[in-house]
């Protein structure tokens, strides 16, 4: 690296090489645009371009760690960590470093509160940073920290300019609402983002952030946000959009006409979307199985059983190798991706309780693996690791608890009676799992039944009649 340049923030990068900054700028792009993890490999160009420059090499263990290579990661970081104390990096921007920081901090140390520390640092000193702003979020919802996804955010919307704004800016700021509960200024934020679209082009995160305000407004908004998706769903396309993202956006429909007891819609969009054959390499994303899952769990909440079962099936089988272990066996290795998402292995375990009746293995093999995991977890040194492993835990063993097909008849009603208890006791750390309310309203439902737009259901015939 020589002399800094200018990236499309109009920050400095320590580099002399347009190559690697046009790589890192589509990197940024890549990322907040959700595309693809093809289009994200252009950190791997940054890199080929200018092996020396921070800022590339940073943004190509945020590639691999997202991708699920840990491993490569983890190394990359290790090097970058080593030289910042050395002479290698007197050129290093100050932004640079923090970067070092900040992914040293979430990938080798497994604290994403200090990771968040590091970039919001960075957001105070360069608020044009929508980068900073959106790693921070994904801190945000690893923590279930609303007031650090809004906090952060609204650095950078209190210097942008206002006409046209930052792209990206609207979708992150009308989110960040939604998380704090304001959910009436989400809505406008939301919809004053969508009015610059013709010249900023579309953001399908803010369609996303629109869908989590009305959800939240109650069942009289439940009609309009159906409306509102299926309006925008023509502009998805599994292509463009990152596998995560696409199906997250069809999720929320599905959860609308599922909550609406639409059950066919629901249950069309899953075999179509959520876990389709002609999309078929979707499913190894572990975003991709969570959402499946999700759904699967609401449906068996309203007594869809008969249609949920070979789906529950299908869905585990496609996790099996990415996210649980290949083969169900005490002390079989990991899978690459296993326990990388604390709500997605509840999930997980909800899913095994099904065919736990005719073998209790897989279920069985993979608690003991939680259990592990909350171990090692506890033992880290960021902000309320132990407290987080506890929590995480305690919620794995209610949900199998109550949701396991393989216990004696004898009894069942008071075990799942504690366990219900248990879970609802727990119900002010379940952000400890990370994801979105919405999310989580699976847990929800496991305490009160059928909730409709995160409230239990009043009357399903007053209310959709």
């Amino acid at each position: 690296a020589g002399v800094a340049m200018q990236d499309s923030f109009g920050l400095a990068v320590a580099t002399s090489c347009p190559k690697c900054l046009s790589a890192v700028d589509s990197y940024y792009e890549a990322v907040l645009a959700y595309r693809p993890f093809s289009a994200w490999s252009v950190s791997m160009t940054a890199v080929a371009a200018d092996p020396k420059c921070p800022m590339a090499r940073v943004l190509a263990a945020d590639f691999l760690f997202c991708k699920g290579d840990a491993a490569e990661a983890k190394s990359r970081l290790e090097e970058l960590a080593s030289e910042a104390s050395s002479s290698v990096a007197d050129n290093w921007t100050w932004r640079e470093h923090r970067y070092v920081q900040a992914w040293s901090r979430w990938v080798l140390e497994g604290d994403p509160a200090g990771c968040y520390q590091a970039l919001k640092e960075v957001v105070e000193r360069h608020p044009q940073d929508l980068f900073a702003v959106k790693r921070g979020h994904i801190m945000g919802l690893i923590l279930g920290d609303g007031a650090r996804i809004l906090a952060i955010v609204e650095i950078a919307a209190a210097q942008a300019k206002a006409d046209p704004p930052p792209r990206f800016l609207h979708g992150m700021w009308a989110f960040g609402l939604e998380q704090q509960g304001q959910y009436l200024e989400a809505e406008a934020k939301a919809r004053e983002g969508l009015k610059f679209e013709p010249v900023l082009g579309p953001d399908a995160w803010l369609d996303h952030g629109l869908a989590h305000a009305l959800y939240f407004q109650g069942e009289d908004e439940l009609d309009e946000a159906i409306e509102f998706l299926e309006s925008r769903s023509s502009s998805w396309s599994a292509e463009a959009l990152h596998p995560f993202l696409y199906t997250h956006c069809w999720w929320h429909l599905s959860l609308l006409h599922c909550e609406k007891r639409s059950y066919a819609k629901a249950l069309e969009i899953f075999d179509e979307r959520l876990w389709s054959e002609k999309d078929a390499e979707m499913r190894s994303d572990p975003q991709v199985q969570l959402n499946a899952l999700n759904l699967l769990w609401r449906l068996d909440t309203r007594g869809q059983m008969e249609e949920t079962r070979p789906r529950w099936k299908q869905v585990l089988a496609g996790c099996c190798g990415v996210t649980l272990p290949a083969i169900a066996d005490v002390g079989a290795s990991k899978a690459p991706c296993q326990h990388g998402d604390l709500l997605l292995d509840v999930l997980l375990v909800r899913g095994l309780c099904v065919s736990a009746a005719s073998d209790v293995k897989p279920l069985e093999s993979f608690l003991e693996s939680i259990a592990a995991h909350a171990e090692a977890l506890g033992k880290g040194s960021g902000e309320g690791a132990s407290a987080r492993a506890e929590a995480y835990l305690a919620c794995v063993r209610h949900v199998a608890e109550l949701f396991r097909t393989d216990q004696p008849e004898a009894g069942l009603p008071a075990r799942q009676s504690k366990a219900r208890k248990g879970l609802r006791e727990l119900q002010d750390r379940w952000g400890s799992l990370g994801g979105s309310e919405e999310q989580r309203g699976v847990l929800l439902e496991a305490v009160e039944g059928p909730i409709v737009c995160g409230a239990p259901e009043v009357n399903y015939t007053t209310l959709f009649h």
